[in-house]
């Protein structure tokens, strides 16, 4: 008798233990679900979230309408015009050379001897003559060297006319004509960009480099220019006509391509843009974007579509 009221007693106390065991399970599986906290606290945390949504401070740029230039970037060299070379009439020794560069010249003068003198025949040396007047802009050749008639002893040229040759790659070669705008500046001075015109493009490309000869004219004073100077030349290829354009910093790409942030409201709305020409900065917009439009200049590094937005005067 006593031993059937103890397995009956142990057959309760397991029954409650199992009890117990599946209440804590069914616990721990609802609080694991969506949803799973009181409505209460999830009408609670979702006010805090929409509370604490962040807003970010940016600065915008209205949307530009106007000309744009190609350009492309190359560097240049000052020759004088009118350049004429002096050469011997005669193969020998350059025995003199009797001016530098900068010394004025006139036409007739004698500038170096060569003698044509060779072992057992001695011959009187011979004048080498400037055929032009003006200012000795390069002397090449070397006393002691022998020289030929194709020898190059002195460049003669006139410094109050400077041009500007530049050698241009031949896949402008469709571009290129006389008239041409371009700018052009020095390292002595930086900040003085002048302009100048496209007088002469070679009929020819140089197949080593695969270059055109461009030569240019300063519009204006070449006071500061001298012969054998090395310039900075933007070559102006073309101009669009009331083009559409941004700042450069407004473009950001991100995985579905290049684009901006347009200012819509109080919110950041993401355009994709389809880009062309650059100009000092400002990028060249073909489609994507309207007269007018804001775009985002500054703080989109961690903008999304949608973000919250505050714009920022300055």
């Amino acid at each position: 008798m006593t031993n059937l009221i103890m397995q009956k007693k142990r057959r309760a106390l397991h029954s409650i233990f199992s009890i117990g065991v599946l209440l804590f399970a069914s616990t721990i599986f609802l609080s694991c679900l969506p949803g799973g906290a009181s409505s209460k606290d999830g009408a609670s945390s979702g006010s805090s979230s929409s509370e604490a949504e962040k807003v970010f401070y940016v600065r915008t740029a209205e949307v530009s309408v106007g000309d744009m230039d190609d350009i492309i970037s190359l560097s240049g060299e000052v020759y004088a015009t009118g350049r004429v070379n002096a050469v011997p009439d005669i193969n020998g020794l350059l025995t003199k050379v009797l001016v530098s560069p900068g010394d004025s010249v006139s036409a007739g003068e004698i500038i170096a001897y060569v003698d044509p003198s060779r072992p057992g025949m001695s011959y009187a040396e011979s004048p080498v003559k400037s055929k032009t007047s003006g200012t000795v802009t390069a002397v090449p050749a070397v006393s002691g060297n022998q020289v030929s008639v194709q020898s190059v002893i002195a460049q003669v040229g006139h410094l109050d006319r400077l041009e500007i040759e530049i050698k241009v790659p031949e896949r402008y070669l469709a571009f290129l004509k006389p008239g041409m705008s371009a700018w052009i500046s020095s390292r002595a001075y930086p900040d003085d960009e002048q302009s100048a015109r496209v007088t002469e493009v070679s009929p020819v490309v140089d197949p080593r480099s695969r270059t055109v000869l461009v030569t240019l004219v300063p519009d204006s004073s070449t006071e500061k220019l001298r012969p054998g100077q090395a310039v900075s030349v933007n070559l102006v290829l073309e101009t669009k006509k009331d083009a559409l354009s941004v700042s450069s910093s407004a473009l950001t790409e991100r995985r579905d391509g290049v684009g901006v942030f347009v200012a819509n409201g109080d919110k950041a709305s993401w355009r994709l843009v389809t880009t062309g020409l650059n100009d000092a900065g400002s990028i060249e917009v073909i489609e994507g974007l309207n007269p007018g439009d804001k775009v985002i200049v500054a703080g989109i590094q961690e903008l999304t579509d949608g973000s919250l937005i505050r714009v920022q005067e300055g």
